[in-house]
């Protein structure tokens, strides 16, 4: 998979993907389940989840600022694993919902910034090497796929209460895993700028582009919180929603390793479209026809549409919207205002509407904000 020389940087990085995205494929799905069985209520259980997306609007932001002035990146990606780490040690034994407001808290601080500084420290590891970045970004969606099937196994058989243990022990073979990554100084830009991000940032057609991204991530913010709850209310097993999680992963994967250039032959407006589409399709499924396998499978299917393919087609566009120069603010404002605030808005208000409407309501109007996020498209490609 990698070359000999390859080997030293690639393999580190590949398994630490693999077990915090195990983490992720662990908590995402089934803690929602697990804070329900406690006794939290819906809204409550949205304020939690919420905490880490909204944590993601500036703490990335204090990472990179913190890593750039020590010019350590692997010291300063473990000292957030450990934080992580330790932070959520306590929650093994605490119920109450203020201690684990506090707790998630503490969390987030360090949790919301991992991804973003692993990927920009793998894609300074490789770059003199013969590596592709998706092949090692593939490590975390394997390990998410092995998560979430492995994590419905277990609830299946020894209850909802393993969930926090096994988050646990993910963590703490991530936390092993970042002190073999190989240390690769960062570089400062020096080049003096011929024009400002907030320029390239008024831009009409990049505000364009944050605001459907800002929408996309809002209407997938019930099945980030909700899905697992939603199919076992549906009376499925925690096996099977397992198996169902990572069928949509499974095929997430497929589309990341073999279509990324294929992407680039259509029009970026019919892609998104498309997007949109299949989200109206898919949610509105999700909501009423959640009791119907086949149907189920088919909107788990969708999924390498309505997140996957719509992630690339973001990536891209980040890339031709702003140069190198800006390409990592550009990807941290993305983060920020689309996965941030968007995330992270929908899921409080999902914590919310899930208690005053119920779940079918809650994945309409899932789609309905895909059906907003179509309309405001067309309507500017009219214009």
């Amino acid at each position: 998979m990698f070359s000999e020389n390859a080997r030293p940087v690639a393999w580190p990085l590949f398994f630490f993907y693999f077990f915090f995205c195990a983490l992720v494929g662990v908590m995402m799905p089934y803690i929602s389940m697990y804070y329900k069985s406690i006794g939290l209520t819906a809204s409550e259980i949205g304020r939690l989840m919420s905490t880490f997306t909204l944590s993601g609007i500036l703490v990335p932001h204090f990472w990179g600022w913190l890593t750039a002035k020590i010019g350590l990146p692997k010291r300063i990606l473990q000292l957030a694993i450990l934080g992580c780490f330790i932070a959520l040690i306590p929650f093994n034994w605490n119920q109450q919902f203020e201690t684990l407001w506090l707790l998630t808290c503490s969390m987030a601080l360090f949790y919301s910034a991992l991804i973003p500084m692993t990927d920009s420290l793998a894609v300074r590891s490789i770059r003199k090497l013969d590596v592709p970045y998706t092949r090692l970004r593939v490590g975390g969606s394997i390990g998410y796929v092995f998560a979430v099937a492995g994590a419905g196994f277990l609830i299946e058989h020894f209850g909802i209460s393993v969930v926090i243990p096994i988050m646990t022990a993910f963590a703490a073979l991530t936390v092993v895993t970042a002190f073999f990554i190989k240390e690769q100084p960062y570089e400062i830009q020096t080049q003096k700028a011929t024009t400002s991000f907030f320029t390239l940032l008024k831009n009409p057609e990049a505000l364009l582009f944050f605001s459907l991204a800002f929408l996309a991530f809002m209407s997938h913010a019930p099945f980030n919180v909700f899905f697992a709850v939603h199919l076992s209310n549906a009376g499925y097993s925690g096996q099977n929603i397992g198996l169902l999680m990572a069928l949509g992963v499974v095929i997430e994967i497929l589309l990341f390793l073999f279509f990324g250039n294929t992407i680039k032959r259509f029009d970026v407006v019919h892609l998104i479209v498309l997007c949109f589409v299949c989200g109206i399709v898919r949610w509105f499924l999700v909501g009423w026809f959640a009791s119907v396998v086949w149907v189920l499978i088919f909107t788990q299917l969708l999924h390498s549409i309505t997140f996957a393919l719509f992630h690339m087609v973001s990536i891209e566009q980040i890339r031709r919207l702003f140069p190198e120069r800006y390409a990592g603010q550009g990807q941290a404002m993305y983060s920020a205002f689309a996965i941030g605030l968007g995330g992270g808005l929908g899921m409080v208000i999902t914590g919310y509407l899930w208690e005053w409407i119920g779940g079918p309501w809650v994945f309409t109007a899932a789609g309905c904000i895909s059906a907003l996020a179509l309309t405001l498209l067309l309507i500017s490609q009219r214009r």
